[in-house]
């Protein structure tokens, strides 16, 4: 088990302490990059530093859950080794790979023969059926459920409670709002919304 680096120090970074904590793990600090003010306080008994105090190879989560925390990774990528946390309260099927800097929360659920990839947030109780494809920075949030067989995009933002239907490609930067129902594949850079989910607009950027 690792003592790690949360990157972050907002409300999801207090949440990401407590799901390192149940899981084995320890936390050294909190890790800021945006607002200096907070560098030099404490976040949960824990130091806040800046990202130039991030030791080489550090452990690191990215505790945001707008897929845009890409763009906080690839600052630190040089410094950090991401690593994944999985809950024990959840479950991973036989036959399904998980990348790195990957979180799955309490109560997760993930079907076999699935493909999970890097720095994806599967939030409390998310559902991903077998051999789904999820992409990389994707969020699933609470009581989300993706039934199998089916292909995330990367950087796609699945709302609370959100369904897909088996066997759907949902695109790259994808928008799909809480309690909607997916029945019919979804183009790039779409949000869509309602059950059953239409398109409420096109272009959108990653949220």
């Amino acid at each position: 088990m690792s003592s790690l680096y949360i990157l972050g120090t907002g409300l999801l970074a207090e949440e990401f302490f407590a799901l390192a904590l149940t899981s084995g793990h320890s936390v050294e600090a909190f890790v800021e990059n945006l607002d200096t003010s907070k560098i030099g306080t404490s976040l949960c008994d824990r130091p806040v530093i800046g990202v130039n105090e991030l030791p080489q190879d550090a452990p690191c989560l990215c505790a945001l859950s707008t897929t845009k925390r890409r763009r906080y990774i690839d600052q630190v990528a040089d410094r950090a080794a991401f690593v994944t946390l999985v809950h024990p309260s959840s479950t991973l099927l036989p036959g399904t790979s998980i990348g790195e800097g990957t979180v799955a929360s309490t109560g997760v659920l993930v079907g076999s023969n699935t493909r999970i990839g890097r720095h994806v947030f599967l939030n409390r109780g998310a559902h991903v059926g077998h051999h789904a494809r999820i992409g990389d920075f994707v969020t699933i949030q609470p009581g989300a459920n993706i039934a199998g067989a089916g292909e995330i995009g990367d950087e796609t933002y699945i709302g609370m409670g959100a369904i897909i239907v088996e066997r759907l490609t949902i695109g790259r930067g994808v928008t799909i709002a809480a309690g909607a129902l997916v029945k019919h594949d979804v183009p790039d850079h779409a949000l869509v919304a309602g059950a059953p989910a239409v398109i409420k607009k096109r272009g959108v950027e990653p949220r």
